[in-house]
Protein backbone atom coordinates (compact mmCIF):
# COMPACT_ATOMS: atom_id res chain seq x y z
CA UNK A 1 0.00 0.00 0.00
CA UNK A 2 1.42 3.77 -1.03
CA UNK A 3 2.09 6.05 1.49
CA UNK A 4 -0.50 8.17 0.53
CA UNK A 5 -3.02 5.69 0.38
CA UNK A 6 -2.63 4.49 4.08
CA UNK A 7 -2.82 8.18 5.11
CA UNK A 8 -6.51 8.30 3.29
CA UNK A 9 -7.64 4.88 5.16
CA UNK A 10 -6.36 6.82 8.72
CA UNK A 11 -8.41 9.45 8.24
CA UNK A 12 -11.19 7.63 6.91
CA UNK A 13 -11.54 5.53 10.04
CA UNK A 14 -10.70 8.22 12.10
CA UNK A 15 -13.59 10.19 10.48
CA UNK A 16 -16.20 7.44 10.74
CA UNK A 17 -15.14 6.51 14.11
CA UNK A 18 -14.59 9.89 16.38
CA UNK A 19 -18.52 10.55 16.40
CA UNK A 20 -18.94 7.51 18.37
CA UNK A 21 -16.74 9.33 21.16
CA UNK A 22 -18.13 12.87 21.45
CA UNK A 23 -20.02 13.75 24.80
CA UNK A 24 -23.29 12.35 25.74
CA UNK A 25 -24.74 15.29 26.14
CA UNK A 26 -23.52 18.43 24.07
CA UNK A 27 -22.94 21.62 26.45
CA UNK A 28 -21.81 25.20 26.32
CA UNK A 29 -20.80 27.87 29.09
CA UNK A 30 -19.63 30.92 29.04
CA UNK A 31 -19.16 33.47 31.54
CA UNK A 32 -18.67 37.08 32.24
CA UNK A 33 -18.04 39.22 35.47
CA UNK A 34 -20.04 42.33 35.49
CA UNK A 35 -19.50 45.40 37.95
CA UNK A 36 -23.00 45.66 38.92
CA UNK A 37 -25.28 44.09 41.76
CA UNK A 38 -27.43 41.15 40.70
CA UNK A 39 -30.72 43.19 41.14
CA UNK A 40 -29.54 45.67 38.32
CA UNK A 41 -28.67 42.44 35.87
CA UNK A 42 -31.80 40.21 36.32
CA UNK A 43 -34.13 42.31 34.43
CA UNK A 44 -32.38 42.05 31.31
CA UNK A 45 -32.59 38.32 31.59
CA UNK A 46 -36.20 37.63 33.38
CA UNK A 47 -37.78 40.08 30.76
CA UNK A 48 -37.31 38.25 27.28
CA UNK A 49 -38.54 41.50 25.63
CA UNK A 50 -35.07 42.66 27.10
CA UNK A 51 -33.22 39.99 25.41
CA UNK A 52 -33.06 41.89 22.24
CA UNK A 53 -31.01 44.61 24.10
CA UNK A 54 -27.80 42.42 24.41
CA UNK A 55 -27.89 38.65 22.78
CA UNK A 56 -26.09 39.21 20.14
CA UNK A 57 -28.43 37.41 17.45
CA UNK A 58 -30.23 40.32 16.99
CA UNK A 59 -26.69 42.87 15.99
CA UNK A 60 -26.71 39.99 13.19
CA UNK A 61 -30.12 39.38 11.79
CA UNK A 62 -33.35 40.88 11.53
CA UNK A 63 -35.76 39.28 14.19
CA UNK A 64 -39.82 39.60 13.89
CA UNK A 65 -41.11 38.84 17.61
CA UNK A 66 -44.05 38.16 19.24
CA UNK A 67 -44.39 37.71 22.97
CA UNK A 68 -47.24 35.52 25.33
CA UNK A 69 -49.44 36.91 27.64
CA UNK A 70 -46.60 36.82 29.97
CA UNK A 71 -43.01 38.56 29.27
CA UNK A 72 -41.12 38.24 32.14
CA UNK A 73 -40.54 35.38 34.69
CA UNK A 74 -41.43 31.53 34.68
CA UNK A 75 -44.04 30.71 31.79
CA UNK A 76 -42.73 33.84 29.88
CA UNK A 77 -42.87 32.83 26.13
CA UNK A 78 -41.24 34.52 23.22
CA UNK A 79 -41.30 33.52 19.41
CA UNK A 80 -39.26 34.56 17.04
CA UNK A 81 -38.31 34.22 13.39
CA UNK A 82 -35.27 35.13 10.63
CA UNK A 83 -35.14 34.80 7.31
CA UNK A 84 -33.73 31.56 7.80
CA UNK A 85 -34.91 29.76 10.93
CA UNK A 86 -37.17 30.47 13.47
CA UNK A 87 -37.83 29.24 17.67
CA UNK A 88 -39.88 30.05 20.55
CA UNK A 89 -38.14 30.42 24.25
CA UNK A 90 -39.92 30.03 27.43
CA UNK A 91 -38.71 30.81 30.97
CA UNK A 92 -39.06 27.17 33.35
CA UNK A 93 -38.39 28.50 36.27
CA UNK A 94 -37.10 32.09 37.65
CA UNK A 95 -35.35 32.62 41.15
CA UNK A 96 -35.35 36.15 41.83
CA UNK A 97 -31.42 37.69 41.27
CA UNK A 98 -30.23 34.51 41.17
CA UNK A 99 -31.00 32.04 37.78
CA UNK A 100 -33.46 31.66 35.07
CA UNK A 101 -33.83 28.17 33.28
CA UNK A 102 -35.43 28.55 29.71
CA UNK A 103 -36.16 26.19 26.71
CA UNK A 104 -35.36 27.04 23.00
CA UNK A 105 -37.34 25.18 20.30
CA UNK A 106 -35.37 25.57 16.92
CA UNK A 107 -38.06 24.99 13.91
CA UNK A 108 -39.50 23.19 15.91
CA UNK A 109 -37.22 19.70 15.60
CA UNK A 110 -34.56 21.23 18.07
CA UNK A 111 -34.58 21.69 21.96
CA UNK A 112 -32.13 23.51 24.01
CA UNK A 113 -32.09 23.65 27.72
CA UNK A 114 -30.42 26.61 29.05
CA UNK A 115 -29.37 28.50 32.63
CA UNK A 116 -28.26 32.03 33.30
CA UNK A 117 -27.04 31.88 37.01
CA UNK A 118 -26.06 35.18 38.83
CA UNK A 119 -23.22 34.74 41.60
CA UNK A 120 -22.37 37.93 43.42
CA UNK A 121 -18.84 38.55 44.34
CA UNK A 122 -18.32 41.58 46.60
CA UNK A 123 -19.37 44.84 43.94
CA UNK A 124 -19.09 42.71 40.75
CA UNK A 125 -21.92 39.71 39.80
CA UNK A 126 -20.25 36.55 37.60
CA UNK A 127 -23.22 35.29 35.13
CA UNK A 128 -22.84 31.93 33.88
CA UNK A 129 -24.54 31.30 30.67
CA UNK A 130 -24.93 27.48 29.74
CA UNK A 131 -26.98 24.99 27.67
CA UNK A 132 -27.51 21.52 26.67
CA UNK A 133 -29.03 19.33 24.18
CA UNK A 134 -29.63 16.11 23.42
CA UNK A 135 -27.09 14.59 21.11
CA UNK A 136 -27.50 13.57 17.45
CA UNK A 137 -28.81 9.68 17.54
CA UNK A 138 -26.98 9.31 13.69
CA UNK A 139 -22.87 9.53 15.09
CA UNK A 140 -22.53 11.65 11.72
CA UNK A 141 -24.91 14.08 12.56
CA UNK A 142 -22.54 14.73 15.56
CA UNK A 143 -20.51 16.68 13.52
CA UNK A 144 -23.25 19.19 13.29
CA UNK A 145 -22.98 19.07 17.36
CA UNK A 146 -19.52 20.13 17.07
CA UNK A 147 -20.72 23.24 14.89
CA UNK A 148 -23.29 24.38 17.36
CA UNK A 149 -21.19 23.60 20.20
CA UNK A 150 -18.53 26.57 18.18
CA UNK A 151 -21.27 28.67 16.97
CA UNK A 152 -23.02 29.02 20.10
CA UNK A 153 -20.39 29.47 22.50
CA UNK A 154 -18.84 32.48 20.32
CA UNK A 155 -22.51 34.07 20.43
CA UNK A 156 -23.19 33.29 24.46
CA UNK A 157 -19.85 35.10 24.79
CA UNK A 158 -20.19 38.29 22.75
CA UNK A 159 -23.99 38.34 23.80
CA UNK A 160 -22.46 38.22 27.72
CA UNK A 161 -19.85 40.76 26.71
CA UNK A 162 -22.90 43.21 25.12
CA UNK A 163 -25.03 42.55 28.37
CA UNK A 164 -22.06 44.36 30.59
CA UNK A 165 -21.58 46.78 28.50
CA UNK A 166 -25.39 47.71 28.92
CA UNK A 167 -25.41 47.09 32.26
CA UNK A 168 -21.84 48.88 33.12
CA UNK A 169 -22.97 51.95 31.41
Amino acid sequence: MKHSQARWWVFATAFLVFPFFLRRRPRVERRVTILAPPASIFPFLNDLRNWALWTEWNRRYEIDYAYGEKTAGEGATQEWETSHIDGSLTILRSETDSKIDYELQLDGQRRILGRLELHPDGACTRVTWRCVWDRAENPYRRYIDLLLLRLIGRDFQHSLENLKEIVES
